[in-house]
C-alpha cells in the first residue's frame, strides 16, 4: 500500500466517523478537503448554511454561488494553483441564500506524501465583507481627495470649467475601447486626476501670462511633467503606470516631446493614450488666447498629429469613437 493511499484511506475514514463530521460542522468557517486534482470530496455544514447548495450540485455548487464577475478569474487562479502545486488565497464574492453577495477569501494549502507528491488539498473559505467594505470606503475617499486636487488645479489654471472630469471619462471610455484591464483603467483614472499636479510648482507670472512664453518660461513651463511625477510618488500610493502618465503625458510620437523625449512605443502606453484625449479637450475649449474650434476642426486636427505628436492607433480608435457616437 502506498503512502499516498494510506492516506486518503484515512482521510475517507475521518469522514465516515461522525465525531470528526460534527466537529467540522461546528466549525463558524466553511471548511473543505479535495483530491489531487483539487476537486473538492467535502464541504462542512456551513456551507449548505450560506449558499443553500448541497454535495448535489457540481462542486458542491461553488461555480453557481460565484459572482459572475468573479467567475473566470477565480477558476483560472484556482487551475494555475493546482497545476504548478502552489498553496492559494483568493478573494471573490459568493451568493448566499437570499441572493445578495458578500467577499470571501479562500485558502487551498496542498497535502503531501513523504516523497514529497501532492495527494490532497484543504483549506477554508473566510467570510471578509467587513474587510472588504472597509477597504473600499477607503479607496473611495482617496480617490475622491485625488479628484479634488485635480479640480483645484483646473481652477487655479484657469482651466475651461469641467475640465479635469471630462478628460477622465473621455479617457477611460477610450481605455475601454482599446481593450485595457481594470488594473490599468484604475491607473489611467488617477493619472487622468494627477496629470497636471506638478503645476503647483509653476509660478504664476508663467502659469496665468496671458501671452506667448518666452523660450526660458517654457522651459520652466515644462518641468511641471517631471515635478509632477516627484509629487504623485510622494504621496506613497499612487501606481507606476499612473505616475508614468504624469510624467509622459507631453512626450510626443515623434520623440520631440519632453521630459525624456520618448519616441513612439517607448512611450508608456496609458500616457500615448491620455495625451489624445487631453489634446482633444484643449482644441476643442475656449482659452484666453484662442477660440474653442468646432468638433470636426479638433478630429482633423487629431488626424494630422496621428503619427506626428499623437499615438496613430490611438487616435484612430478615439476619432472612430467620436465619430459614430459610442
Amino acid at each position: 500500500m502506498t503512502t499516498s493511499q494510506t492516506f486518503l484511506e484515512t482521510l475517507v475514514g475521518l469522514h465516515s466517523e461522525q465525531a470528526y463530521l460534527s466537529l467540522l460542522n461546528a466549525m463558524p468557517v466553511m471548511l473543505w478537503t479535495a483530491d489531487a486534482e483539487g476537486l473538492w470530496h467535502h464541504i462542512n455544514g456551513r456551507w449548505a448554511e450560506y449558499t443553500g447548495l448541497t454535495g448535489e450540485a457540481l462542486g458542491f455548487g461553488f461555480e453557481e454561488a460565484l459572482h459572475p464577475e468573479d467567475l473566470a478569474p477565480t477558476l483560472a487562479r484556482w487551475k494555475t494553483s493546482i497545476t504548478n502545486g502552489e498553496n492559494y488565497a483568493i478573494e471573490y464574492r459568493l451568493r448566499r441564500r437570499d441572493g445578495a453577495y458578500r467577499w470571501f477569501l479562500i485558502r487551498g494549502v496542498r497535502v503531501t506524501d513523504e516523497s514529497g507528491r501532492g495527494v490532497a488539498w484543504v483549506g477554508t473559505c473566510t467570510d471578509i465583507e467587513e474587510r472588504k467594505r472597509a477597504e473600499q470606503a477607503a479607496l473611495a475617499a482617496r480617490e475622491a481627495a485625488l479628484r479634488a486636487l485635480g479640480l483645484a488645479l483646473e481652477a487655479r489654471d484657469r482651466e475651461t470649467q469641467g475640465h479635469t472630469d471630462r478628460v477622465t471619462g473621455e479617457v477611460l471610455r477610450l481605455g475601454l475601447a482599446l481593450g485595457l484591464g481594470q488594473e490599468q483603467l484604475d491607473a489611467l483614472r488617477l493619472g487622468a486626476y494627477l496629470h497636471d499636479l506638478g503645476k503647483m510648482a509653476v509660478p504664476d507670472r508663467i502659469l496665468l501670462k496671458p501671452g506667448p512664453l518666452t523660450q526660458e518660461e517654457r522651459a520652466e513651463m515644462q518641468t511641471h511633467a517631471a515635478e509632477g511625477e516627484r509629487l504623485a510618488d510622494a504621496l506613497g500610493f499612487i501606481p507606476p503606470p499612473a505616475l508614468e502618465l504624469v510624467r509622459h503625458h507631453h512626450e510626443r510620437w515623434d520623440g520631440q516631446g519632453y521630459p525624456d523625449r520618448l519616441k513612439g512605443e517607448a512611450i508608456p502606453l496609458l500616457a500615448r493614450i491620455f495625451a489624445v484625449v487631453d489634446v482633444y479637450d484643449a482644441l476643442i475649449s475656449e482659452r484666453p488666447y484662442k477660440r474653442a474650434w468646432t468638433r470636426q476642426e479638433a478630429l482633423a486636427e487629431l488626424r494630422n498629429q496621428a503619427g506626428r505628436q499623437l499615438d496613430p492607433r490611438v487616435v484612430e480608435v478615439f476619432v472612430g469613437q467620436l465619430a459614430s457616437g459610442d
